[in-house]
């Protein structure tokens, strides 16, 4: 891209204009451009986080409890509702909101990566995968029952963060098990959450 001498250079600390222009140059050579503002992203992503919300709330007051609550104390399905209520309130907001309202200006965001799509599809993998080691509950092996949740997590979140860049040893053993471990204690433990 050649600029013209009426053209005003950007300064050296002026990072908006060179990325600015550095955009122009890279829609005019093919590359990928910032993404724009579409409504139909918005309501669709909107409807899909109500669905999502929907779910949730009627999975959490599906939970199953040992014993009811007396009158005045919450169980286990008072935090799970109060969330997945919140989520979908919001989720109703938006979705008014991007029906009544123009589409949202995108230009702030990073154009589209590659291997972007297949990091996406391989997370949404991973944690259905996680799900359906979590179902299991727990195995018997050699007369000692493991429970499944721990390791199941640990693991989920070490394919998460191999995905996602992670290179340090230490991010692979200072978030993982820690979580996990505190999740475990916190939820099945003292809580006495079946995990």
């Amino acid at each position: 891209m050649k600029m013209s001498s009426t053209e005003s250079t950007p300064e050296a600390g002026d990072l908006d204009a060179r990325s600015a222009v550095g955009m122009e140059a890279a829609g005019e050579e093919g590359g990928s451009a910032r993404p724009s503002a579409s409504r139909r992203l918005e309501v669709g992503t909107a409807i899909g986080a109500c669905v999502v919300f929907a779910i949730t709330l009627y999975l959490a007051r599906s939970i199953p409890i040992r014993m009811e609550a007396a009158p005045g104390q919450i169980d286990a399905r008072f935090w799970p509702t109060v969330l997945a209520g919140a989520g979908l309130l919001l989720s109703l907001a938006r979705l008014g909101v991007s029906l009544a309202t123009a589409p949202e200006s995108r230009e702030d965001l990073d154009p589209r990566q590659t291997g972007g799509l297949t990091k996406v599809v391989a997370t949404l993998g991973a944690t259905v995968l996680f799900i359906a080691l979590w179902s299991v509950g727990d195995v018997i092996i050699a007369g000692y029952r493991i429970q499944i949740f721990p390791l199941a997590m640990v693991l989920y979140l070490v394919v998460l963060l191999a995905l996602h860049g992670a290179r340090s040893w230490k991010a692979y053993v200072f978030f993982p098990i820690p979580l996990a471990v505190g999740t475990y204690l916190l939820f099945g433990e003292l809580l006495r959450i079946p995990l």
